[in-house]
């Protein structure tokens, strides 16, 4: 993930009717939900989530559902405990709506574009390899070597020879082994 944002979110579903009947009915309890539960997930940390500069928010000060279901100021709460940065954008008049939603809409695709940008910019600048340092010489590398039928694996660190004609050396950045 890149980015959070949401619009009138049940903040700390495990401490509200809606939470309750949901993680009881799907889960099994509402212990089981604490795992779903942005508040609680933030009130067991001490520190922020570095991934996520900011999480957005946008609010309804006269939504039904404010104060009962969706808490957003135990999520405020929780976030400045561990030092996370939260923006709740409050807005007076606006309920639980489609209105509302379109009305703010445009800001969390402005939110979401701005840290993809920065990601994908940052994963250009990042992969460099300079392969000319060992152009031409034999590498030393580890591996997990074979030596007999049936027998376990071994991690080894092996060399490798330049690339002879017809041949390419090639560098791997992950690898699966499946049965």
């Amino acid at each position: 993930w890149v980015s959070v944002s949401a619009f009138s979110p049940i903040c700390n579903p495990t401490e509200c009717p809606w939470g309750d009947k949901a993680f009881k009915a799907y889960l099994g309890s509402v212990e089981a939900g604490k795992s779903h539960d942005a508040t609680a997930l933030l009130s067991e940390r001490s520190t922020p989530m570095v991934e996520f500069d900011d999480i957005l928010i946008d609010q309804g000060d006269a939504d039904d559902f404010l104060a009962e279901q969706l808490k957003p100021e135990a999520l405020q709460a929780a976030a400045a405990k561990c030092g996370q940065k939260v923006t709740v954008n409050m807005h007076e008049g606006f309920d639980h709506s489609y209105h509302f939603i379109a009305a703010f809409i445009e800001n969390h695709v402005v939110f979401h574009a701005k840290r993809l940008r920065k990601k994908q910019q940052m994963a250009r600048t990042e992969v460099t390899y300079d392969f000319e340092a060992t152009q031409g010489k034999p590498i030393q590398c580890k591996a997990m070597v074979a030596r007999a039928p049936k027998q376990p694996l071994t991690e080894e660190t092996i060399t490798v020879d330049p690339p002879k004609a017809g041949e390419v050396r090639v560098k791997v950045m992950a690898n699966a082994l499946c049965h």
